[in-house]
């Protein structure tokens, strides 16, 4: 396999040659060239690295990539850049766009998740929940929007009762069996 890199046209070309054997002299040489352009080959690395970011999301590779389309988009407009250049260039633009834009996009890589200070903007009280087991010394768990939960009552509370948020502590939640003011039309 040749590589060559000239420096008046910045080109890089590839060729794949497979051996004849000197037994089989009638065989004919593959050759392959492909020939790619620097802005091409820029491209393709900015392509592979966005791609990355599906594969083994962090939020950093995009930014590469973004700085390799960049450097690719520069040469296609014939702006005279040497391989060190380049690649200079392409770390300069790599990092200023992972410090400036990786918190605000993050979100948008992730998925926004819903979070409050102690969760009571996530958990309001008055939030109505389903007793999943017999509440035995107080201690029971309940189904809250699909998830379960452990829960807390001074209430006698039977499984299938339906229940009412009344705090929480960490993970444990605070249930009533009677509904509280505000709920009590739900």
């Amino acid at each position: 396999m040749n590589l060559h890199l000239p420096q008046h046209d910045r080109m890089v070309h590839f060729r794949l040659m497979p051996m004849t054997g000197a037994s089989s002299p009638s065989r004919a040489i593959v050759m392959i060239d492909w020939t790619f352009t620097a802005a091409s080959l820029w491209t393709l690395i900015g392509v592979l690295l966005i791609l990355s970011e599906f594969a083994l999301p962090g939020v950093i590779a995009v930014f590469f990539g973004l700085a390799a389309l960049l450097v690719a988009l520069l040469l296609s407009l014939n702006i005279p850049l040497d391989p060190p250049g380049q690649i200079l260039l392409f770390g300069i633009l790599g990092v200023a766009l992972l410090l400036l834009a990786r918190r605000r996009l993050r979100p948008w890589f992730r998925g926004r998740t819903e979070t409050g200070g102690v969760g009571s903007e996530v958990l309001p009280v008055g939030t109505r929940a389903v007793a999943q087991t017999d509440f035995a010394r107080g201690i029971g768990v309940v189904t809250l929007n699909g998830v379960r939960w452990n829960a807390e009552s001074t209430d006698p509370i039977r499984a299938g009762d339906p229940v009412w948020l009344t705090g929480r502590q960490g993970l444990v939640l605070q249930v009533s069996a009677t509904p509280p003011p505000r709920a009590a039309g739900v």
